[in-house]
């Protein structure tokens, strides 16, 4: 007989009921528990991710915005100059009175301004300025000047007194003048940066470090980090990939501080108005330490329900033998010839029902288990639907214009999938596919998505690249497979004229064809770089128009239902705005 088999006459009921109780018990939590840790480990962090990537863009954005209206004031102020009456020369019409009236009360009513000049292109002109200013300010302003008039486009300096004051700036305007020639007058300013200051504090909390950096990589201003942590920025992979391709990047990457590494989560955006950008950093293991605790707490919990398996197992695996090895022993000692014992079975009744008990309670541990484990993948289902939701809301961002764009194109594409009949499934994947429909736009240039214009034939090819572009950065996530015909051919045409494949009739998904009829809907009823938004009843006059050219006629026959049954409407202020308009034209 074998090792094996010598085994199997040894090994006892007991310890064969222990390691099936064992099993039984311990397999399910700790697969269970291990898969949940996982899952929920690669969503927080994507979450953590995305919530530095918000900050970012939204501290950039509104530096963004301040400096574009502080230059477009300036402006303001030298074509308003340009454009009232008086003397034909600038040097002549700056000496005029009423000249240095006006931009001294421009000046007084923007208190961040703490010095305003108004000068033409041989230097003379209005000037107003502290006595006190310092060298590097006037410096700045200086340099300002010479830039502008050379170039004739705006000038952004950042002017570091390297006194750890305020954060001020110097804004040089050229105003006048035809392209390619000089200006007639250069209009700038030394502004306080407020903006800067107070979003900053309010940004850098906790771990949370925050940068602003010039095209070169060279650190203007920072809140929150000694000057080791900013050196080290500067030198960063962060920043040198950021310096090669100016785009939103995020990053974990090593800062070499005091011989020290430290792994650090960060995110850069672009400052598109000066050419700075804003780099928001914190420490892997504070940004992770959500992830980190959930983990311990996971194995913690998992490691209890061991413990507690292999105490139930043990004692379950004792009553359940005991009756039997009583058994045992008493058939042996009779086949030894000690023919005077009698088995004696004692509590077998009390052994079935203490075994239906133990059956009923450990039946109790798994629903709980389940349960848990049901309201768990509900997290993670509305986790996944809302990083989608701030993926989208986050390449509306980029454009100004679309924001809000792709939730009503979604709402819009899931009513009129209802009115096709569509099961509830194939509701929501319509919904998930329009919600993602212009998810490529992350990959075409600012300046061809906010181009306020009509886009040049070479620009509109690279705008026809955004359904490719969002295929292939949505093809990898199993998911969304089924989503990818409402990304790729939501442009197509019933007519086989339409982008990027040139699909015809059926051969293009009826998903892509559902939101292809909403995203032109909404596309019609809101403002865009190149129209102003239209009535809702002319965006149902053109679709109809369009029914069999460049729509399926039976998508826009459910469309216009939705739209009758008042289930589809335009966004309420872009329907004030055409009314607006209409009234006007009227």
């Amino acid at each position: 007989m074998g090792a094996l088999g010598r085994l199997r006459t040894q090994l006892k009921l007991r310890h064969l009921l222990f390691v099936l109780l064992l099993v039984l018990g311990i397999v399910p939590v700790l697969v269970s528990n291990l898969l949940l840790a996982r899952q929920n480990r690669e969503y927080l962090q994507t979450q953590e991710k995305t919530n530095l990537t918000r900050s970012a863009e939204a501290l950039s954005s509104e530096l963004n915005e301040s400096l574009a209206n502080t230059t477009r004031q300036l402006a303001q102020v030298g074509e308003a100059l340009l454009a009232a009456p008086g003397p034909d020369g600038i040097a002549d019409r700056l000496r005029e009175p009423w000249v240095g009236a006006y931009v001294g009360g421009f000046m007084r009513s923007n208190p961040d301004l703490l010095a305003l000049r108004v000068v033409e292109r041989g230097g003379e002109g209005i000037r107003f300025a502290p006595t006190d200013l310092k060298p590097s300010s006037s410096a700045a302003l200086d340099s300002g000047f010479e830039r502008a008039h050379s170039t004739g486009a705006p000038v952004y300096r950042f002017v570091d007194d390297s006194s750890g004051g305020e954060p001020l700036a110097v804004l040089a305007v050229p105003v006048g003048g035809l392209a390619g020639a000089e200006p007639r007058l250069i209009v700038e300013a030394l502004t306080r940066l407020q903006l800067i200051d107070a979003v900053f504090r309010r940004e850098a909390r906790g771990a949370v470090d925050v940068f602003l950096i010039d095209n070169t990589g060279k650190m203007l201003w920072s809140e929150g980090a000694d000057e080791p942590m900013r050196q080290a920025v500067s030198s960063s992979d962060l920043v040198r990939d950021f310096l090669s391709k100016p785009l939103n990047l995020t990053s974990e990457y090593d800062l070499a501080i005091g011989g020290r590494k430290q792994e650090m989560l960060g995110q850069v955006s672009p400052v598109a108005e000066t050419g700075w950008a804003v780099v928001v950093q914190k420490p892997v293991g504070a940004a992770f330490e959500f992830v980190r605790r959930m983990v311990w707490n996971t194995l913690i919990a998992s490691a209890v329900l061991i413990l507690l398996a292999l105490l139930a197992a043990a004692f379950a695996a004792s009553r359940i033998s005991d009756p039997i090895q009583r058994l045992a022993t008493t058939s042996h000692e009779i086949a030894e010839g000690n023919f005077g014992q009698r088995v004696e079975i004692v509590g077998v009744g009390a052994e079935i029902a203490a075994l239906a008990r133990d059956f009923n309670r450990m039946s109790g541990h798994v629903q709980s288990h389940v349960e848990q484990l049901k309201r768990a993948a509900q997290v993670n289902r509305d986790l996944f639907i809302s990083s989608i939701r701030a993926f989208a809301a986050a390449i509306d961002a980029k454009d100004p214009y679309t924001r809000g764009h792709s939730e009503r194109v979604a709402a819009f594409s899931r009513t009129i999938a209802r009115h096709l009949a569509l099961k509830e499934e194939v509701l929501h994947r319509v919904w998930i596919g329009a919600l993602l429909h212009d998810v490529g736009k992350i990959g075409i240039e600012d300046r061809i998505l906010k181009k306020g214009g009509v886009l040049s034939a070479e620009e509109y090819e690279q705008m026809k690249l955004h359904p490719v572009i969002g295929a292939e950065i949505l093809s990898p996530i199993e998911q969304l497979k089924e989503m990818l015909p409402s990304v790729r051919w939501h442009h197509e045409a019933w007519n086989g004229r339409g982008y990027p494949d040139g699909l015809k009739g059926e051969e293009i998904p009826l998903l892509a064809r559902v939101v292809a009829v909403a995203d032109c809907f909404d596309a019609i009823t809101t403002s865009r770089p190149y129209q102003r938004a239209y009535a809702p009843a002319f965006a149902v006059e053109t679709i109809t128009k369009l029914a069999g050219s460049r729509f399926d006629a039976k998508v826009v026959t459910a469309f216009l239902k939705a739209f009758e049954a008042g289930e589809i409407q335009a966004a309420p202020d872009e329907m004030e705005a055409a009314d607006a308009r209409t009234a006007v034209g009227a």
